[in-house]
């Protein structure tokens, strides 16, 4: 295999953001202790038309800030891009702090000339809250069924289908050939751009050594809005190409309506009491088994609460976008 023999890269790191100057700190912050000459780094701040102090904070940590427009993920992508003058340009978000060799591991990587993009693992910090460590056990769930790309358990780097958005690191020649992404997504444009980059010949490697630690949403509305907004985005996608729904996604796309044939059921048969004997009993498996794997009680009594949000959130979406698409995605 061809090798790549320049070790010294020029690297972007594009964050979009709106409204994220409470959080953008500790991101720069961690950036800012990143194993990486400072010559060789760029940051790159794709502002959503933030009403908040976003662009101050990126000021003061030295970022430059370009103007994002249309407020969504894919178009800050597409304007943090425009900006960047890397040899490989890095992708994440505001809410992610960073291994101090997550730059520096990731160049080993590319010295394989196929490989376009490299993403690592997504860790969920010491110091989440026990809601934000509930909503992380749901992605748990959903690294177990394979519907995710944001992983917590690798032995050694392997090939991948798709890469964590928030933890991806490419080459600028493999975003050359699908760049600019189309701005009608309005999430999962992660998942559209991975999928075009493999098209085009590239690789796509998860990597056991480049590492990020990732902040989960806080409360139940944000992680309702955040589900209901992943679905109406990977169904965007999932439209375009059906190899990139999973079982899952559909499955708990039509969990509202499933829901409700099934309490039908329960009360034409008379069976209500059964079914309230049988949630509460999944709750408290679901309860005991989440603290098996957190050791804490009061994070894994927020799990059924983050497991009904999810399902609701995703049917929600799922099923907004399948019978009304999106037709004008602008952030809001």
């Amino acid at each position: 295999m061809a090798k790549d023999d320049k070790e010294s890269k020029l690297i972007s790191v594009v964050i979009p953001v709106k409204n994220e100057g409470s959080i953008l700190g500790r991101c720069l912050n961690s950036l800012k202790k990143v194993d990486y000459p400072r010559e060789l780094l760029e940051i790159i701040i794709a502002d959503g038309m933030s009403k908040d102090d976003t662009r101050g904070v990126a000021l003061r940590y030295g970022a430059a800030i370009v103007p994002n427009n249309k407020e969504v993920v894919v178009s800050g992508r597409n304007r943090g891009f425009e900006k960047a003058r890397g040899d490989l340009i890095a992708f994440t978000d505001a809410d992610c702090v960073f291994d101090r060799s997550w730059l520096k591991n990731s160049l080993g990587y590319f010295k394989d000339v196929s490989i376009g993009g490299v993403g690592g693992l997504t860790l969920s910090p010491d110091d989440s809250s026990d809601f934000e460590k509930a909503v992380d056990y749901i992605f748990n769930l959903a690294e177990f069924f394979k519907s995710t790309s944001h992983n917590k358990r690798l032995n050694r780097a392997k090939e991948v289908d798709d890469i964590p958005g928030c933890n991806a690191i490419y080459r600028r020649e493999a975003l050359e050939k699908v760049m600019p992404i189309d701005e009608g997504f309005l999430t999962a444009e992660d998942v559209w751009m991975n999928f075009c980059i493999r098209r085009s010949g590239y690789r796509l490697i998860l990597a056991p050594d480049v590492i990020l630690w990732h902040y989960r949403r806080n409360s139940p509305k944000r992680f309702l809005r955040q589900a209901y907004r992943f679905a109406i985005g990977r169904t965007q996608v999932g439209k375009r190409n059906l190899k990139l729904f999973r079982a899952l996604h559909i499955i708990t796309g039509f969990a509202i309506p499933l829901f409700l044939l099934t309490v039908m059921s329960f009360y034409f048969f008379d069976k209500v009491d059964i079914f309230f004997k049988v949630i509460s009993a999944f709750f408290i498996v679901i309860i005991t088994l989440s603290f098996l794997k957190m050791k804490s009680f009061r994070a894994a009594i927020n799990v059924p609460l983050a497991i009904v949000i999810f399902n609701l959130g995703w049917s929600a979406g799922f099923l907004r976008e399948l019978v009304f698409p999106m037709k004008d995605v602008k952030g809001g």
